[in-house]
């Protein structure tokens, strides 16, 4: 076996190496994100849908390490098949966080939110704790509604008036929307360079191996 299929494969291999990776953290992230999340908001629909991609990365990036080691002709292609789908999937993806505003909508889905406050109090509580904030636009909201702060709103659930929040959720989620944005951005351009590069040393390697078996076969 020449050493230029040697290193086609390697490189197939380390790239779906990398591919499988991103893959499964993004799968981890976005179950971590769900727990704080309100089942049917855009947020939710979202991570749903990364969750989708990255089950369908790490089974693909597994087909393609397996045929990069049988150098079988028709896994490699069912390979550079699976890659196609991805790829226009991921376009897709990158087209839609470009035209949307995540800021947007995780501010309305937060108002919705606080507008049924007494619905969502676990909630709110969830989200208390995770972004270290009180209320809406900050504690004054328990205030104006002659209530007392409940315990979501202080640091380790302690009633000490120097670990109260002082920071409005609403603020928070905009926030931790915008980081969400561009290290989404970063994550989805990452992998969609990844993708490209798998595609090409695929479609290189299965050239390769076409062109030896028919060599062989004359």
């Amino acid at each position: 076996m020449s050493c230029g299929v040697q290193c086609q494969k390697a490189v197939l291999i380390a790239l779906n190496v990398l591919l499988s990776l991103i893959g499964v953290t993004l799968i981890a992230l976005s179950v971590y994100e769900m727990n704080s999340v309100s089942s049917g908001s855009f947020e939710h629909i979202a991570i749903v849908a990364q969750i989708f991609v990255g089950s369908f990365v790490v089974l693909s990036s597994f087909l393609g390490c397996f045929a990069a080691v049988r150098l079988s002709l028709s896994l490699i292609w069912s390979y550079v098949s699976c890659i196609l789908i991805l790829i226009g999937l991921q376009v897709y993806i990158i087209v839609a966080a470009h035209v949307t505003d995540y800021v947007e909508r995780a501010r309305d889905d937060f108002v919705a939110l606080w507008e049924y406050q007494r619905r969502n109090t676990e909630r709110i509580a969830i989200l208390e704790q995770k972004y270290s904030c009180c209320g809406q636009s900050g504690p004054q909201d328990y205030i104006l509604q002659g209530v007392g702060f409940p315990l979501s709103c202080y640091g380790h659930r302690e009633r000490v008036q120097s670990q109260l929040f002082n920071t409005g959720c609403l603020e928070a989620v905009e926030a931790h929307a915008t980081d969400n944005v561009i290290t989404g951005l970063i994550t989805k351009w990452l992998l969609f360079a990844l993708e490209l590069g798998a595609l090409g040393a695929a479609t290189h390697l299965g050239i390769t191996v076409r062109n030896k078996l028919r060599r062989e076969h004359f």
